[in-house]
C-alpha cells in the first residue's frame, strides 16, 4: 500500500468523540458547562516516579532527591497550568467556548471537537509559547533574572542542561529544561497531542477543496514524514554514539514506530471530520464576527466596571451623608470642640464636592 494512502475509516456514522466522551481520562470536575479531566498516563507516570525516588533516596548522596523532586513536580504542573490557561484564554477570545480540558503527562491533551481550523492552529500555538516562555523565565530566575549575552559561548544560562536532578542547586534549571520537554513533547504530531491538532488545522485550511478523504491522506502522509525523519535521526545517533538533550537512539526509534502506527489511527479522520474551514466569501463574516466578539465582551467588562465604580460612588457618597448628619446633630447639640480631625476632614471632603457640582451647574448653565 502506497505511503500515506491507508483508507480512511468513516465516522459519519460514530459517535464523535467530545467533551462528554473521554475513555482515557478520570474526570475531576463535572459541571453543566465545564469538565476538567486527568489523564490516566499521569498516574502511571507518578507512580513509575515515586518508585525511582523511593529506590534512589536509599543509595548515599541523594537524601535531597525527594526535595527536588517535588519542585520538579512543581514545575512540571505549573506548565500545565501555563498551558491550560493560554489554550482556553485564546479559544474564548476566538469565539469558542471551551466545554472540557483533559491534562495528559505533557500537558492539554487535545480530542477531536467541532470548530474552526484557525481557531484549533492558534490556540495549539499559544500553549506551546505559555511553555517556552514559562521556561524562559525559569531560566532567568535561575540567572538572577539577568538576561545572558548570547554571543559568550562560556555562559550556561542558555545551554541545555541534563535533568539535574540530583543537585538542589540547579532545581530553576531543572524547571526551564523540564518546562521545554513538555514544548518540544506536544510538537510532536502524536495522537492528543498539540502538534496533531496544528497539523491537521494546517492540512484542513491549506488543503480545503481535497475533501475529507484527501485532507486525511495528506495527514498521514506527513505524520509518516515526521516518522521517517525521526527514525533517520534516530539511526544517526546511534552509529554516532550521541544523544539529544538526554534523548537516545533508542528512544527516538520507538517514537518513529509509534508515528507510523497512530497515522492510521481513526483520530486522524476524526480531527479533520471536526474542522470546519468555510468558503472564502464566508471567512469575512468569520472574521468580522470574532472581531465583533471580542468588542463586544471588552465593551461589556468596561460597562460592568463602570457600573461598579458607579455604585461604590454612591454607595460611598451614602455613607459619607449619614455620617454628616451624625456628625452635624452632634455640632448642634455639644459644640464644635466635640469634632475630631476625622469628622473636620470629612465636612471638608464633602463642602468640596458640593463647590464643584455647584462650579459644574453654573458651567453648563
Amino acid at each position: 500500500m502506497p505511503l500515506g494512502h491507508a483508507p480512511p475509516e468513516s465516522t459519519r456514522g460514530d459517535v464523535f468523540v467530545g467533551h462528554d466522551v473521554d475513555r482515557f481520562a478520570l474526570p475531576l470536575l463535572r459541571t453543566r458547562r465545564f469538565s476538567l479531566s486527568l489523564s490516566y498516563s499521569v498516574f502511571l507516570a507518578l507512580a513509575v516516579l515515586i518508585g525511582v525516588v523511593v529506590n534512589v533516596t536509599r543509595q548515599p548522596g541523594n537524601a535531597d532527591l525527594p526535595t527536588v523532586a517535588l519542585f520538579a513536580s512543581l514545575a512540571w504542573v505549573s506548565g500545565w497550568l501555563v498551558q491550560s490557561l493560554a489554550y482556553s484564554v485564546v479559544a474564548w477570545g476566538s469565539g469558542h467556548r471551551i466545554r472540557s480540558v483533559t491534562i495528559g503527562v505533557l500537558g492539554i491533551e487535545t480530542v477531536p471537537q467541532r470548530w474552526h481550523a484557525r481557531v484549533a492552529f492558534v490556540t495549539g500555538v499559544s500553549a506551546l509559547m505559555g511553555s517556552v516562555l514559562l521556561g524562559c523565565f525559569f531560566r532567568l530566575v535561575d540567572g538572577g533574572f539577568q538576561v545572558p549575552i548570547m554571543e559568550v559561548p562560556s555562559d550556561p544560562i542558555w545551554q541545555l542542561p541534563s535533568i539535574g536532578l540530583g543537585e538542589v542547586e540547579s532545581v530553576w534549571r531543572t524547571a526551564s529544561w523540564l518546562c521545554f520537554v513538555q514544548a518540544i513533547g506536544q510538537m510532536c504530531p502524536l495522537p492528543r497531542t498539540l502538534g496533531r491538532q496544528m497539523l491537521a488545522a494546517c492540512v484542513s485550511l491549506f488543503g480545503s477543496r481535497l475533501g475529507v478523504v484527501g485532507q486525511v491522506k495528506v495527514l498521514r502522509l506527513l505524520i509518516d514524514s515526521v516518522a521517517f525523519c525521526t527514525l533517520g535521526l534516530g539511526i544517526w545517533l546511534m552509529s554516532t554514539g550521541q544523544d539529544i538533550a538526554g534523548a537516545g537512539w533508542s528512544l527516538l526509534m520507538c517514537l518513529s514506530v509509534l508515528l507510523w502506527v497512530s497515522s492510521r489511527w481513526s483520530d486522524t479522520s476524526q480531527i479533520l471530520e471536526g474542522l470546519d474551514v468555510p468558503r472564502r466569501d464566508q471567512q469575512q463574516e468569520i472574521r468580522r464576527s470574532v472581531w465583533s466578539i471580542v468588542a463586544g465582551r471588552v465593551s461589556r467588562w468596561r460597562e460592568v466596571r463602570r457600573v461598579r465604580h458607579a455604585h461604590r460612588v454612591e454607595h460611598g457618597e451614602a455613607v459619607d451623608a449619614q455620617r454628616v448628619d451624625e456628625i452635624l446633630n452632634r455640632l448642634h447639640g455639644e459644640g464644635i470642640k466635640s469634632l475630631n480631625a476625622e469628622d473636620r476632614q470629612l465636612l471638608e471632603k464633602v463642602s468640596a464636592n458640593l463647590r464643584k457640582q455647584r462650579l459644574a451647574e453654573s458651567d453648563s448653565v
